[in-house]
């Protein structure tokens, strides 16, 4: 079985998923290093500014009613100040460390300008993940670092008014979202700006009209959306996508792959179809994602490849239980940067007990950890590890 497909046969389009993710993180030995249980620096940190969120939608992991206090705002940059002051820069694509993200959104930290430009000051590559709601003219005033981004991808939730109402309960975001987007392109010429749309049970149909959306701001200036991602959601399998979807899918994939094509405004556009979807384009349409059990999580994760640290200091083993207030997710804080420092905490975390995986703890997980911690449940601390994954990975 090929990683993260429950089909067995797997073709060179496939593979690129492979070669563009794992085999980075073997050159770079970070892969290696979690297998082997030995200490490197996280190849990636997360940075979570958010103080709040202003959407509710429904398959996200967050707790509704959580918020950080405004008063903590300053601290907060403080504290990925520092983070980014002891970055090791020990390997050659040190400058791609920070992604700004997180279970609230980015945007609403008022110093999300500040924290950009001191990275972009230090020779940081910034990325942003954002919902783009609050990415107003008013705001970019106020925090013209936000132009300085490297990378910007903007969650859509919707093709329309309404339908981005039904998930994010706020009326007219889809009409402030776009235009944000459309203003964000003309003051800005460097940024990547891309979109990332989660294609949720009964709205395969609609994956055309987002490329409509995208057609249509390109359209209206020089800059235009240069990515989009899509992306299969698997938190809860009320939210997988049907076989008879699946296979309606490939027909409409290929109407987006002859769109691209003949569209003046998106022949540029580049699509990842991410790791589920990929195949149907290809005609081979997969199952949801193969998950790795509790029971075979590894119980001290894999902060050699990525962690995440909140607006107060807390530094994560997963992405996903960054999320403040979020049930079981505090079980997963290696600790603070206020008494130590990253590099000290993860040393700490593999030299310790380890956590013990709940049954719950799965849904922490994102595609890219499930995929991870396969490889760990195959590998993890075995001398033919290389081996391992040649023969049944590779």
């Amino acid at each position: 079985m090929r990683l993260g497909y429950k089909h067995t046969k797997a073709d060179t389009q496939v593979n690129k998923y492979w070669d563009n993710t794992i085999v980075p993180l073997l050159n770079s030995g970070h892969l290696g290093h979690a297998i082997t249980h030995k200490y490197i620096y996280p190849n990636r940190v997360g940075l979570y500014p958010g103080l709040n969120c202003q959407f509710f939608c429904h398959f996200c992991g967050r707790n509704y009613n959580a918020k950080y206090k405004s008063n903590i705002a300053q601290k907060s940059f403080d504290v990925f100040k520092r983070v980014m002051d002891e970055d090791p820069r020990d390997r050659d694509n040190w400058q791609d460390r920070f992604r700004i993200s997180g279970g609230l959104e980015p945007l609403t930290n008022p110093y999300i300008g500040d924290i950009i430009q001191y990275g972009t000051d230090n020779e940081f590559n910034m990325q942003m993940y954002t919902n783009g709601y609050a990415l107003t003219k008013k705001l970019l005033e106020k925090q013209p670092g936000i132009l300085n981004l490297e990378v910007m991808r903007v969650s859509v939730y919707g093709h329309d008014d309404q339908s981005y109402a039904n998930i994010t309960r706020i009326p007219k975001s889809f009409a402030m979202v776009k235009e944000n987007l459309r203003n964000f392109l003309k003051q800005n010429s460097d940024t990547k700006v891309g979109i990332n749309w989660i294609i949720l049970p009964g709205h395969s149909t609609n994956v055309l009209k987002v490329f409509d959306m995208i057609e249509d701001i390109n359209s209206t200036q020089d800059k235009k959306i240069q990515f989009i991602t899509l992306r299969e959601d698997f938190s809860q399998s009320a939210l997988y996508l049907g076989d008879s979807e699946r296979e309606q899918l490939i027909d409409i994939f290929q109407q987006v792959e002859e769109k691209c094509q003949s569209s003046e405004h998106l022949k540029h556009l580049h699509i990842d179809y991410g790791y589920q979807l990929d195949p149907i384009r290809y005609g081979k349409p997969s199952g949801p994602l193969t998950m790795v059990p509790y029971t075979k999580m590894n119980r001290y994760g894999f902060p050699q490849i990525a962690t995440a640290i909140d607006s107060l200091g807390n530094l994560y083993v997963y992405h996903e239980t960054g999320f403040i207030e979020r049930p079981g997710t505090d079980r997963y804080i290696i600790g603070n940067i206020e008494d130590s420092n990253v590099a000290e905490l993860v040393q700490k975390h593999i030299n310790g007990k380890g956590i013990v995986p709940k049954p719950f703890d799965v849904s922490f997980l994102d595609a890219f950890d499930h995929t991870i911690s396969l490889v760990l449940a195959d590998t993890y601390m075995k001398n033919n590890w290389q081996e391992i994954l040649e023969q049944k990975w590779k």
